[in-house]
C-alpha cells in the first residue's frame, strides 16, 4: 500500500485554479475559492497526515457539504472542455476511492468509495 501523498507543485495549483495554497498548519495547505468562484468553498490537504477536507457553504455561511477523508495517495488537477477539477485518490487497508471536486465552470463534488 502506498504510504505517500503525492500533490502538485503549488504553482500548478495557482496556474490552474487562480488560488494560491496557504499554509494553515505544519503540513497542511488550504485553498480558498471564494474570490474565483463566489462560493464559500475551502479545500485543505495535509501531505504528512494523508488527508483532505472540503468545506462548502452558502453565501450566508450555512454548511452545504463537509467532507474529511484520510488515506489520500494522489491529488491531481484535470483541465478539459472548459472544466477544472481536483481529483483526490484514496487507498486504505479496506477501501479505495476518488473524490472529484469540480471548481470551474460550476462547483460540484462527487465521491466514490469502494471496498478493496
Amino acid at each position: 500500500m502506498q504510504k505517500q501523498f503525492v500533490t502538485p507543485d503549488p504553482q500548478d495549483l495557482v496556474n490552474a485554479l487562480g488560488v494560491e495554497p496557504e499554509i494553515t498548519g505544519e503540513t497542511q495547505m488550504t485553498l480558498m475559492f471564494f474570490d474565483v468562484t463566489g462560493e464559500g468553498l475551502t479545500f485543505s490537504y495535509n501531505t504528512v497526515g494523508r488527508s483532505v477536507s472540503v468545506h462548502w457553504s452558502t453565501k450566508s455561511g450555512d454548511p452545504k457539504l463537509k467532507i474529511f477523508r484520510e488515506g489520500a495517495t494522489l491529488l491531481r488537477i484535470q483541465e478539459s472542455d472548459g472544466s477544472t477539477t481536483l481529483f483526490v485518490e484514496f487507498a486504505t487497508q479496506d477501501t479505495t476511492g476518488v473524490l472529484e471536486l469540480q471548481i470551474f465552470p460550476n462547483v460540484s463534488a462527487t465521491e466514490t468509495s469502494l471496498l478493496s
